[in-house]
């Protein structure tokens, strides 16, 4: 796929990913989690409720220990896209991507807790209004793609969440913004 023709624009984006990157990258991105991992996790929990309030006394930290990272294979359309570029800044129409380059991928995976909230999603970028374009990894993926959906960070949720895309190159592709899909 000619990437170059497929945005309006490109504010900016990294080189490529080397192949020798990339199969270090898929066969890294979805290890299960590190000890060092779950401690991190475990030392940035805070109780969010005051002492006065009620529910300060139900608050229970969550355990990462228990989280699961999908163990299915990325979209051969996403892996294309992060050889032309590993991560960068585009748009179509009113669509804005700020796409994780692979070395951020887990990293984003891990600081938004999507195995807690959301068990199975996988996000790979952000619209600039903290909305999350995430693949939707609990089902088997049908000729190489998975359902790709659109949340926002403060309300991560499937409950929440909308299909913005069936493939990957149908969501970049589309000139929408997530936004007005999310809250049409």
């Amino acid at each position: 796929m000619n990437w170059e023709k497929v945005f309006d624009v490109c504010y900016w984006k990294n080189s490529g990913l080397r192949e020798e990157n990339m199969e270090q990258f898929l066969t890294q991105w979805n290890k299960p989690l590190t000890e060092q991992e779950i401690a991190e996790i475990m030392r940035s929990q805070r109780n969010p409720f005051p002492e006065s309030n009620p529910l300060h006394q139900l608050y229970k930290p969550f355990d990462p220990a228990k989280w699961t990272i999908p163990d299915r294979p990325l979209p051969p359309s996403y892996l294309d896209f992060l050889r032309y570029a590993d991560g960068g800044e585009f748009e179509n129409g009113n669509r804005y991507f700020q796409f994780f380059s692979a070395g951020e991928l887990r990293e984003m995976l891990l600081a938004y807790e999507f195995p807690e909230y959301m068990p199975g999603a996988v996000p790979f970028a952000m619209d600039g209004c903290g909305n999350h374009y995430i693949w939707d990894m609990r089902i088997p993926w049908i000729n190489g793609e998975y359902p790709i959906l659109v949340s926002h960070s403060g309300n991560l949720g499937y409950e929440d969440a909308v299909i913005i895309a069936d493939t990957f190159r149908e969501l970049c592709e589309g000139t929408t913004s997530a936004d007005d899909i999310l809250n049409g």
